[in-house]
Order: C-alpha cells, then structure tokens, then sequence
C-alpha cells in the first residue's frame, strides 16, 4: 500500500531526471551537501541559497562586478565502497561553496537549482514521515523512479542516521514515561517572510500534554494536518483489521 507522503509534480519529475544522470560521486557529493544544510530552524536554506545564488550570479554576468559572490557553505566529498558511504571529515578533503558544486555537477543554471531543490524537497518529505526502511525503499524505487540502486541506499543510510538517534530517544526509560494525558490545540496566523510581508499562512498548533510534565507541540498547516488526519485513519484500521484477526484466531480455537 502507497502512503501519500510525497507528491510528484512535473518539475519534481523532471528534477528526478537529473539526479538519475548524476554520476554516483557527483550524488553523493551533493545529497550531503542539500542535507547539510537542512539544520534546524532554516528548512527553507537550501532553497534560499540555491535563489541566492541565481540571483547573484546573473548580476556578475550582467553587470561590471569587481569580485565573485559565492555561497560560503562547505561540503565534504565521499568515497563509495562498496554498498556505503564513507564520509571524510579530514581537512585535506576539498570544500565546494554552491558556485564550485555547480561547476562539478556540469548542469545548466536552471536544471542544477532544479536539481537542488529537488534534493530538498525529497529530504524534508522523508523527514516528515515514519516509514519502514524496506517500505521507503520501495517508494524511491517505484514512486519516485530513481534507477540506481546504490543512489537509493545513498538516502536510505542517510535517513536511518538521522532518524535513529530520535529513535533511541523514543526508546529510552525518559520517553517511556511520557504518557499522553491531554491534548489542547489552537489557530495560529504567521507572515510566510520578511520578503512577502501581506502573505500570511494559517496554522494548527497541537500540544500533548503528558505525565512526565513535558509538553509536546507541533505546527501544522492544513495539508499537513490533513496528512496526519489521514495517518492516523490508516493506523486506525491496521489496528482494526490485526484485533478482527485476533478474534477469528480465538474463535478457530
């Protein structure tokens, strides 16, 4: 069964396409990069920078600029061996600010900010979602169509490294004892950015409250708010259909 975690638009698709004809360093070399800066608190960086540097670099090419702008954010390059990544933090390894990535990646203007801000939008929709491995796999396989397998267990490794640290936290005796309690929400309006001052998003923002004295919130729009709605209608009836089975199990005995 497809969760409906991600939508697939045209201009996603045809960012797909390019990363499929990426040569498998070039993908790496630019997944860490995307994924480096998708830090907390600046989801939208990586798509601020990729803007950034359009912008600055069609005013050097127009304009009598005295020097270069460049994007100061660095990367570090990987090694594949075998069916992994191998990232290299050593200070000989070369650093790409995002002019230098788009020299390597050997693209057109237009399809490499494609291509960066599809990376980022595939990485945010992962990061959104709790999906088994094997399942995840399967969607980019099927779903989003990439082609090489060593591509997909590039992403997927990337995942699991993130996720499993808030994982384990779920895991350990602290988390154990956050027991739901209540819930309260509220409606919240915020300005979309300082550049779009009159564009205003409106927000749900849920707080679970637990025993452990630990408040839990999330903001929300309405379409991710709707997706949760429609998980947990999902988990609903896996819950519904694994107790029918119980029953018809003790029933059989």
């Amino acid at each position: 069964m497809s969760i409906n975690w991600i939508k697939i638009t045209e201009r996603a698709r045809e960012g797909i396409k390019i990363i499929n004809a990426l040569p498998y360093d070039t993908f790496t070399t630019v997944l860490l990069y995307v994924h480096r800066q998708m830090s907390p608190g600046s989801s939208a960086a990586v798509a601020s920078a990729a803007s950034a540097a359009g912008v600055a670099n069609a005013a050097n090419s127009s304009g009598n600029a005295a020097g270069s702008t460049t994007v100061g954010t660095s990367v570090t390059t990987t090694e594949r061996t075998g069916s992994s990544i191998e990232t290299s933090h050593t200070s000989s390894e070369p650093e790409y600010t995002l002019e230098e990535l788009e020299r390597l990646v050997g693209v057109p203007r237009a399809d490499f900010l494609l291509l960066i801000k599809t990376f980022s939008y595939i990485l945010r929709r992962i990061s959104t979602f709790i999906i088994k491995p094997s399942h995840l796999q399967r969607e980019l396989r099927e779903k989003l169509q990439l082609q090489d397998e060593a591509k997909i267990d590039a992403i997927l490794r990337l995942w699991v490294r993130q996720t499993t640290p808030m994982l384990n936290n779920l895991a350990s005796d602290r988390y154990e004892s956050n027991v739901i309690e209540d819930m309260a929400w509220k409606l919240n309006v915020e300005i979309a950015s300082h550049c779009q001052q009159r564009e205003k998003t409106a927000l749900a923002v849920l707080q679970l409250k637990t025993v452990a004295g630990e408040d839990i919130n999330f903001e929300m729009t309405q379409p991710e708010l709707l997706q949760l709605f429609n998980q947990f209608e999902h988990i609903q009836s896996e819950l519904d259909a694994t107790l029918a089975n119980m029953k018809g199990n003790e029933g059989e005995h």
